[in-house]
C-alpha cells in the first residue's frame, strides 16, 4: 500500500501544478465555498454515508459544495433550487457522466448506458430504450407485472419469513426478464435472480464516486497488480466477471432460443429479429444487449429498495397500512385483488409509492453529472470537466420542503393544492435522477411498485416481528451506505388479513 501511495502522491503533486496554471489563466471568479485542501491539493471524502455528511457541510459551506480531489474538481449540490438551475435547466452542459476508471473500464459497467458520457453513443441507446419503455408504452407490461405479482403473493403466503427474497424476485428479476428477454424467472428464483445480485453487489459497493484511488488518477490502471495496495486490480478483475455475465448470459440464451424457434416475444427477440434481417451491425447487437441489460439492472435497483421499504415503513408505522388497507376495501372489496384499473381511485396507494421513494432513496447522491463548459452559478465558477453530485438524499429530507422529513408519511401528498402554493411536499421525482440524464424506466419502476404494494396490502398483515414474550420489536430503520441503498435485512411478520383474503391468494396459485 506504501508504495501505491507514494506514487499516487507523485502524481497528484504534477496534477496539482497542473490544474494550479490552468485554474490561473482561466478563472476570474471564484470556486464555491467548500472545505480545505490538504498539502496535496486534495480533500479526503466521506467513506461511509457521505450524503449525510455533505448535508451536514450544507450548514457550513452552503447549497453547493466545492471539493478537490488529486486534480478533480467534485461539486456537490445539496438543494432542489440547486440541482433543478443546473442539472434541469442547464442540462445542455451538465448531461455528461464523469470518467469512472474503477467501475467503467476495470470492472468493465461500459454497457451500462446510465454511464456513458453524453453523446451520440449515449443517444442511440437511450432512442431504442424509449422505443419500448416511456410513459404510452409501460401500459404493454401491466399483465406481466400483475402476474408476477400474483407469484409474489403465493410466496409469501408460503413462507412469508423468505419475504426479502421474494420481493427481490419479484422487483428485480421476474418482471424484467420476462421482458426484455421472454424468460420465466421460477417461483424460488434461479441463476438469473443470483447473477444479478452478486453483479449489481459489486457495483453498489464500488460505485459512489471516488471509492477506489485509481478513479482520482486513472493512471493507476496501469500499475502491475503485484505492487502493494493495487489489490483493486485483482478485485475489479472478479467483479469483471459477473458484470459480463449478466451481459452476455440472458442475450445468448435467446439467441438459442430463436435458433430452435422457441424464443418467447420480448424486447430482445424482437430487436435481434431486426437485426438479424438488416445486415447485422456489431455496433447495434452491442445497443441491443446494452440496452436490455440496462433495463435489468436499472429496474432491479429502483424497485426492490422502494418495495422493501414498504415493508418496513409499515411495521413501523402501522397506521399507514390500516388506511391502504381501508381504502382498497372501499373501492375495490373483499372479492377480487387490486388492478392497475383501479389506480385513479386509490390515491393513497400513489401516495405510499411516492413516499417508498422519498424516505430512503435508492441511489442517495444520485448518479454523478460531469461538465462540458466552464459554467458561472450565483457568482461562483464551475471549471468545465467537475463532476457534479446530487444530494438526492438531501434534497428529499429537506425540511422546509418536506416539513417532519424523517417520518413515513404518505397523507403530505394528500393536498396537491396546498402543497403546491406552499412549495412543499413535491413529489420526488429526484429520486429518479435530474435533466437528461433521468432515470429513462421510471414508469416501469413506478408501475412495478404500486402493483406490488397494492396487492400485498390488500391481501396481508404485515408488523413488527414478536420478541419470547410475545412482544412486539422496536424496528431500526437503517439502510447501506452503497451506491444503491436498501435497508438492512430485518424481518416482519407476514399472514392473510382474512380468510376472504387467504382464498384470492390461493385463486393466483390455481392461475
Amino acid at each position: 500500500m506504501t508504495s501505491l501511495l507514494c506514487l499516487a502522491a507523485f502524481f497528484a503533486f504534477f496534477a496539482f501544478l497542473y490544474y494550479g496554471l490552468v485554474r490561473q489563466k482561466s478563472q476570474r471568479l471564484p470556486l464555491p465555498p467548500g472545505p480545505k485542501t490538504s498539502m496535496f491539493g486534495s480533500v479526503d471524502l466521506p467513506k461511509t454515508y457521505p450524503w449525510k455528511t455533505y448535508a451536514q457541510w450544507k450548514k457550513t459551506y452552503g447549497d453547493v459544495i466545492y471539493i478537490h480531489v488529486f486534480g478533480n474538481p467534485i461539486i456537490v449540490l445539496n438543494s432542489a433550487k440547486a440541482a433543478t438551475e443546473l442539472l434541469d435547466k442547464r442540462s445542455s452542459i451538465y448531461s455528461s457522466r464523469p470518467q469512472r476508471t474503477m467501475v467503467s473500464e476495470l470492472m468493465g459497467w461500459d454497457w451500462l448506458f446510465s454511464t456513458v458520457p453524453y453523446g451520440t453513443w449515449w443517444k442511440r441507446h437511450r432512442t431504442l430504450f424509449h422505443q419500448y419503455l416511456n410513459a404510452n408504452t409501460t401500459p404493454n407490461y401491466h399483465p406481466i407485472q400483475t402476474d408476477e405479482t400474483h407469484v409474489m403473493l403465493k410466496n409469501l403466503a408460503a413462507t412469508p419469513d423468505n419475504f426479502l427474497h421474494h420481493v427481490r424476485r419479484l422487483t428485480g428479476a421476474a418482471i424484467v426478464v420476462k421482458a426484455m428477454y421472454g424468460h420465466q424467472v421460477a417461483p424460488e428464483g434461479d441463476a438469473f435472480v443470483a447473477l444479478a445480485d452478486k453483479a449489481l453487489a459489486s457495483l453498489a459497493q464500488s460505485g459512489i464516486f471516488g471509492t477506489y484511488l485509481v478513479d482520482y488518477i486513472p493512471l493507476l490502471k496501469h500499475v502491475p497488480a503485484w505492487i502493494p495496495g493495487a489489490g483493486f486490480k485483482h478485485q475489479a478483475s472478479e467483479w469483471r466477471k459477473l458484470n459480463r455475465a449478466m451481459l452476455n448470459q440472458p442475450i445468448e440464451m435467446v439467441k438459442r432460443d430463436m435458433a430452435r424457434g422457441a424464443a418467447v416475444s420480448s424486447f430482445a427477440t424482437t430487436e435481434l429479429e431486426k437485426w438479424y434481417n438488416s445486415g447485422q451491425d456489431p455496433d447495434q447487437e452491442r445497443i441491443i444487449k446494452d440496452v436490455a441489460a440496462t433495463t435489468y439492472a436499472a429496474d432491479n435497483s429502483q424497485s426492490v429498495s422502494a418495495v422493501q421499504s414498504f415493508f418496513l415503513a409499515v411495521t413501523v408505522y402501522p397506521n399507514v397500512l390500516k388506511k391502504a388497507q381501508a381504502e382498497i376495501d372501499r373501492v375495490v372489496g373483499s372479492d377480487r385483488l387490486p388492478t392497475f384499473n383501479d389506480r385513479m381511485s386509490l390515491p393513497y396507494i400513489n401516495w405510499i409509492v411516492w413516499e417508498c421513494l422519498r424516505w430512503n432513496p435508492v441511489t442517495p447522491l444520485g448518479l454523478a453529472h460531469s461538465t462540458t463548459e466552464d459554467d458561472v452559478y450565483e457568482g461562483y465558477h464551475i471549471p468545465k470537466g467537475t463532476t457534479v453530485l446530487p444530494n438526492v438524499w438531501n434534497i428529499l429530507h429537506d425540511e422546509a420542503t418536506y416539513p417532519d422529513p424523517f417520518a413515513f408519511n404518505p397523507d403530505r401528498y394528500a393536498d396537491a393544492k396546498t402543497n403546491t402554493e406552499r412549495g412543499i411536499n413535491d413529489v420526488p421525482w429526484a429520486a429518479f435522477g435530474f435533466g437528461r440524464r433521468m432515470c429513462p424506466g421510471r414508469w416501469l419502476a413506478i408501475d412495478t411498485i404500486w402493483i406490488a404494494v397494492a396487492t400485498a396490502a390488500a391481501v396481508f398483515d404485515i408488523s413488527a416481528p414478536l420478541d419470547a414474550e410475545g412482544r412486539p420489536v422496536q424496528q431500526t430503520v437503517e439502510y447501506t451506505s452503497t451506491l444503491l441503498s436498501r435497508p438492512h435485512p430485518f424481518r416482519c411478520r407476514i399472514a392473510p388479513r382474512s380468510e376472504a383474503a387467504a382464498a384470492l391468494i390461493e385463486q393466483c396459485t390455481q392461475t
